[in-house]
């Protein structure tokens, strides 16, 4: 089918250009927090230029969503809630300076 295979090389090319911008160790830090242990350690110049890696990140990339729980700050610890797939960034007022 040529539009499967359209979209396909459209998601790996997507993939390939988002790779390098990328803070991967944010990346696998978030996907493990939500059980997903399939990322590698480290992207390898071969990885970037696999297709089944670049697919499968892809997914992890578009298609993963946290829709309840919580997201947290790495630089302030701060916690901010998750409901619905709608983070609330408001701060409290006591936070506001």
């Amino acid at each position: 089918n040529n539009s499967s295979d359209d979209n396909e090389r459209r998601e790996i090319e997507f993939t390939k250009h988002t790779l390098p911008i990328l803070n991967w160790n944010s990346l696998l830090q978030g996907a493990s927090a939500m059980g997903l242990d399939s990322l590698p350690p480290s992207v390898t110049p071969e990885l970037a230029n696999d297709e089944g890696f670049l697919r499968a990140l892809y997914h992890v990339l578009m298609n993963v969503h946290l829709v309840n729980g919580m997201l947290t700050c790495s630089e302030t610890g701060r916690e901010f809630p998750v409901t619905d797939g709608i983070v609330n960034m408001m701060l409290e007022e006591e936070e506001c300076e």
